[in-house]
């Protein structure tokens, strides 16, 4: 085998832009930044925030991690297991979910939030 071929091999073990630049030097279509075609890598990080749109009526559990939920538009219901009081946000509020909750958002208008952590 030759070095190229060893290290096409073994590229999930090279750091983002070596395999990126090899992966041009292999493929001249590759897109510019992102050899790999995965734009935000092949995971998504725990440390990225996460937006999301629902429609009127839709239905989302939320995952048991610190975050932090930004309504960003609509107006969304919030509410945890074993919490009494139920939630609900306009564009601009916020609400901490902890990772021993087990939340669900609904949204009573089309709604977009974002999820960030805590």
């Amino acid at each position: 085998m030759t070095a190229h071929t060893l290290q096409a091999a073994s590229l999930i073990c090279l750091e983002r832009g070596r395999r990126a630049g090899l992966m041009r030097e292999m493929d001249a279509a590759a897109p510019e930044k992102h050899g790999t075609e995965f734009l935000d890598g092949m995971h998504a990080s725990p440390a990225a925030a996460l937006e999301e749109s629902l429609e009127k009526s839709r239905l989302r559990l939320l995952p048991a991690r610190d975050l932090v939920l930004l309504c960003l538009a609509g107006e969304l219901w919030i509410t945890r297991d074993g919490d009494a009081e139920d939630y609900i946000l306009g564009p601009g509020q916020r609400l901490a979910i902890g990772r021993k909750d087990q939340a669900a958002v609904q949204a009573l208008r089309a709604s977009r939030f974002r999820l960030t952590p805590a």
